[in-house]
């Protein structure tokens, strides 16, 4: 009996793929015409004269219906790699639009199609599609099919559509807690040596409240003068800055697209800043492609999205080494941040003058052989030195979420 099911299922699903309805009634058609033919029948000459009608209906109303369209699409609200991309269309047209596909080829995911029944001309229609990769694409043309009015035939015609550009910022993830690395000259040398004997602040200037702030600190003079509640920032020396440089050197990753150095270091980076932000912490994303970008996240941040944007269109291509792009990032600071590096195990690097380090480190050999047993986690070398070991196959939401 199980057999005989899976015959009947293979045979349906043969016949299902070759014979579509349209052809099932033309071939009504033909067989109730040769019948009337044979038998002299005029209800089958009928019959058959109305299966042509509709066919000939499928396959002329959807030409009619999209000889006119054009579309103007745009993307709304944030794309996140491995997340959904939002992509609003507004159709414009002579006439109401009815049973319409539009179908994308989104970078690294194969072509998605959605089916919509009926389209209000007045209101734009939002999408959603599968964003897998991170980057600043371009969209060109969207294949656009209608099979009004009954569904039978679909026609297909390449419509007026404007050219978009997509962004989609890399994955973040939530980071529970990093170490404190202490070193062993808090205070740069040269410092001023008041800030030295317990005075762990200064004042940096204003800001405008946000609720929760202390209301001792709230700057009462400029509240007055700025008709707004303000509140005093200092800049601390209990919590030094923090510096992250990101190797975007040409050749310097392995792996391949969203499963490289390269793509992993960005989304450490993009977590970070997330972290930087919630722990009104001051940070300094380097990264050492063609044009050096520098992206500051200061305390009192309220979100990181232009970041995270100026990191979607970050390509492989600096011209700098990794150990050079850390001693100029280090030399442009005005005080010893905390450095963050990720790096892979073969590259070395000296991390200099900075107030500790945390270094991340993915293993080489797990890009060629991920099945193998590697090191996975956070270590520490010295007080000031922190070492978190990755591979291949590591979770960075479950390791940084630890």
């Amino acid at each position: 009996m199980a057999t005989q099911n899976r015959a009947a299922r293979l045979l349906l699903r043969l016949v299902g793929r070759f014979i579509t309805p349209a052809r099932f009634i033309a071939g009504m058609a033909v067989v109730c015409f040769l019948i009337a033919w044979n038998r002299d029948i005029a209800l089958l000459y009928g019959l058959s004269s109305l299966l042509l009608a509709l066919l000939l209906v499928s396959w002329i109303l959807p030409i009619w219906v999209l000889r006119n369209i054009r579309i103007h699409r745009r993307q709304t609200g944030v794309a996140r790699a491995g997340a959904s991309l939002q992509v609003s269309y507004r159709f414009i047209s002579e006439s109401p639009l009815y049973f319409l596909a539009v179908a994308e080829t989104i970078p690294g995911a194969e072509r998605q199609e959605h089916f919509i029944p009926r389209t209000d001309l007045s209101e734009p229609v939002t999408l959603s599609y599968e964003a897998p990769r991170r980057g600043v694409f371009v969209l060109g043309h969207c294949e656009v099919t209608s099979s009004w009015p009954f569904g039978f035939i679909r026609q297909k015609r390449r419509v007026p559509v404007n050219p978009v550009t997509i962004t989609v910022v890399p994955r973040v993830y939530r980071i529970a807690r990093l170490p404190q690395p202490h070193a062993e000259h808090a205070v740069a040398e040269g410092a001023d040596s008041f800030l030295s004997r317990g005075m762990h602040s200064e004042f940096a200037g204003v800001r405008p409240y946000r609720t929760g702030d202390s209301l001792k600190h709230i700057h009462w003079g400029a509240s007055a003068r700025r008709q707004e509640m303000v509140v005093r920032e200092y800049h601390s020396f209990d919590r030094p800055s923090w510096l992250m440089v990101v190797d975007a050197g040409t050749g310097s990753s392995i792996g391949d697209n969203e499963d490289s150095t390269l793509e992993y270091a960005l989304q450490i980076a993009a977590s970070v800043m997330e972290y930087a932000r919630s722990h009104n912490i001051r940070l300094q994303v380097y990264v050492n492609n063609a044009t050096t970008m520098r992206l500051t996240v200061e305390p009192g941040t309220h979100d990181i999205i232009e970041h995270l944007k100026a990191l979607a269109a970050v390509q492989e291509d600096g011209r700098q080494s990794y150990q050079s792009a850390i001693v100029s990032a280090l030399a442009e600071q005005g005080d010893v941040p905390v450095l963050m590096t990720v790096r892979r195990d073969s590259q070395e690097i000296s991390p200099g003058q900075a107030g500790g380090h945390l270094d991340i480190v993915y293993n080489d050999a797990s890009f060629t052989q991920p099945m193998g047993r590697y090191a996975e986690g956070w270590r520490q070398v010295n007080p000031g030195h922190f070492i978190l070991d990755l591979h291949r196959l590591s979770s960075l939401s479950q390791v940084l979420a630890s």
